[in-house]
């Protein structure tokens, strides 16, 4: 009878379990505190484990400094030579960190300074490079990188420095990496630098007599090695004793272009088992993108300038190209508005269409914001360019005239803002050729 009672428990529970509304399908990782997978295109969140949880990233603090090194440089790198101070160097003392043995007053080449810092891990390199891009100190380069986290409305990151040295002030997480990963591949010239896997040659220096040869050190992306992950077209890799490992990729297969982030791995070979299997996972799960077409969502903004009410314009949802998961469809994808107040012209508006995701147990159920539509700017524009301002009524002609300046200029700027709305747009209506 006992044996009967326990047969009927156990299918019981079997039944239970099979009607048991389940989680988002993403896999639990038990070597890696954290991870994170987002779309490259659209920033949005595939799968994640404690994305927000806020850890020591060690070298993967790199591309931030890497990107806006590059931001700082537009694709100009040739020509440009930077002079290692006292500071680069001697910092790093008693660090036991990666480096390339630069000398103080060594004349570094941008670009050798950027392979540098991205394939030997080089701590002096990037340092070099936060004095490059902050205008004269290492300390100036971290405020940079800290106002870049800002602009990003990241809220999870604060840098100490621009290598990743492990500091209590130092920290980011597996969502904010990603999407500063994201942000970096659209800099002039980042993603050859994330992407290259040729050993890169430094030559002599006008101090330093010997070549530096440098490769890069994922073994994910080296073909001979066991742990080679073909959909890797970039990396790049951390650890400290506090750190652990992080690593931070760029992947793509069938023209489906991922961004993947760990944090806290044990063991290296933690982190190559688990990133493997988050790949596989998102791989197999989203293997193309699904058109949302434009829902018809419409609200008004009212426009300001120079300190008067010009008008309002149409803000409406542009339609978006969505990673879903195999199963989900167009149906599975709600549409709101999010936007300011008031649109001030000669301001880059903040109205975004915010896209959320019912992902069931397939898919992580969350949001993407993208720019939203702005119609009637340009007949807001011109029913405002020669308005004559009352400045008789109970103001003098000179703040009349002053009023009428500023909100001309304020024309004009608006007029710029569209131009490069407008652009934007075009850009992102190009389809994105598949490799």
């Amino acid at each position: 009878m006992k044996k009967q009672i326990t047969v009927l428990c156990a299918a019981l529970l079997c039944l239970l379990a099979a009607f048991a509304p389940g989680a988002a399908a993403a896999p639990a990782l038990t070597t890696t505190e954290a991870y994170c997978i987002i779309d490259a295109d659209t920033g949005l969140v595939l799968a994640q484990q404690n994305m927000d949880e806020e850890l020591h990233p060690a070298s993967i603090t790199k591309v931030m400094t890497l990107g806006l090194a590059c931001e700082k440089a537009q694709g100009q790198w040739d020509g440009v030579k930077l002079a290692v101070s006292h500071e680069d160097v001697y910092s790093l003392a008693g660090t036991d960190s990666s480096h390339i043995a630069l000398q103080e007053g060594e004349e570094v080449p941008l670009t050798d300074a950027l392979y540098a810092t991205m394939m030997a891990s080089a701590n002096d390199g990037a340092n070099l490079l936060a004095e490059y891009f902050g205008g004269g100190t290492i300390a100036d380069g971290v405020a940079a990188m800290n106002a870049q986290v800002a602009e990003l409305g990241l809220q999870h990151t604060h840098f100490a420095n621009p290598h990743g040295i492990s500091d209590e002030d130092h920290y980011t997480s597996c969502y904010d990496m990603a999407q500063i990963l994201r942000w970096a591949l659209t800099q002039p010239g980042f993603e050859t630098l994330f992407t290259r896997n040729e050993m890169y040659t430094m030559a002599p220096t006008n101090i330093q007599p010997v070549t530096r040869y440098f490769h890069q050190q994922d073994k994910m992306r080296v073909g001979s090695s066991r742990y080679y992950i073909p959909a890797i077209l970039g990396s790049k890799i951390g650890y400290t004793n506090i750190a652990r490992y992080s690593y931070v990729c760029l992947a793509e297969q069938n023209g489906v272009r991922l961004i993947c982030v760990t944090m806290q791995s044990n063991l290296k070979t933690d982190k190559y088992n688990d990133v493997r299997t988050l790949l596989d996972h998102a791989f197999a799960t989203f293997t193309g993108y699904t058109d949302i077409p434009a829902q018809g969502v419409t609200a008004q903004m009212e426009v300001v300038g120079g300190g008067s009410a010009m008008g309002t314009v149409t803000v409406s949802d542009p339609g978006v190209r969505l990673l879903l998961a195999d199963g989900l469809t167009a149906d599975n994808v709600s549409v709101s508005l999010e936007l300011p107040e008031r649109y001030i012209l000669g301001v880059d508006p903040e109205a975004y269409a915010v896209y959320t995701i019912q992902g069931g147990d397939v898919q992580e159920s969350t949001s993407v914001r993208v720019k939203a539509n702005i119609e009637g700017l340009e007949e807001v524009v011109a029913a405002n360019a020669n308005v004559q301002l009352p400045a008789s009524r109970n103001i003098k002609k000179t703040a009349g005239g002053l009023l009428a300046i500023s909100l001309g200029a304020t024309v004009l700027a608006a007029v710029v803002v569209f131009a490069v709305i407008r652009i934007r747009a075009r850009r992102k209506r190009k389809p994105r050729s598949k490799h």
